[in-house]
């Protein structure tokens, strides 16, 4: 078992570049990889955003943040919302954002039990709110990052983001610790939705 509370070189290089935690290379890479990103002056929602690493790498880039999690990140730039994503609702966000919304990121995980099984099916309730909201809010080019935890109900939430979106990608950044269950999908491009 290993011990994530022992710093790594990225919890390190976290802390030497001003982040809260070592999850802001993850989405470093997946931009770098796959990137989504709006131009400057776009509009991102950070759902589950404490401690904040994401939003702050997203207004370093001149991208207006609303971050929605159950504490508010100790940062100045951003719009926040106290709520757990399972509450909150597109009529919010939109109107906390104030504009069309352009990317829609999610590195939500429950607290975990240590039950894979338990942890996993958590995980993807909170994944799949967030591809929920995405679809409601998201511009017709709108782009959506999303953690996943591995495991049985995975393959059939990946195939939702996939169709959702005309881009996808998925992806198991280098940041990712090596014996995490996680990965991460992408997509860009928000595909109309039939009712």
């Amino acid at each position: 078992m290993a011990n994530y509370k022992r710093p790594d070189h990225w919890s390190r290089k976290a802390k030497e570049e001003g982040y809260a935690a070592r999850s802001v290379f993850k989405l470093e890479e997946i931009h770098q990889r796959f990137p989504v990103v709006p131009r400057s002056g776009g509009i991102a929602v950070d759902l589950g955003c404490f401690p904040g690493s994401w939003s702050k790498w997203l207004i370093e880039r001149d991208v207006r943040v609303v971050g929605v999690d159950l504490k508010a990140p100790d940062l100045s730039g951003g719009t926040w919302i106290v709520a757990s994503a399972l509450e909150v609702t597109a009529e919010q966000l939109r109107e906390a954002a104030g504009g069309p919304i352009d990317l829609v990121v999610s590195d939500m995980a429950p607290n975990t039990t240590g039950n894979r099984f338990t942890d996993h099916c958590r995980q993807i309730e909170l994944a799949t709110r967030a591809l929920e909201l995405a679809r409601a809010v998201l511009t017709p080019k709108g782009a959506f990052v999303a953690k996943v935890f591995d495991g049985g109900d995975a393959p059939a939430y990946v195939r939702m983001v996939q169709t959702s979106f005309t881009e996808f990608k998925r992806l198991k950044p280098e940041a990712t610790r090596d014996n995490s269950v996680e990965f991460f999908v992408a997509g860009r491009g928000l595909k109309a939705q039939v009712s």
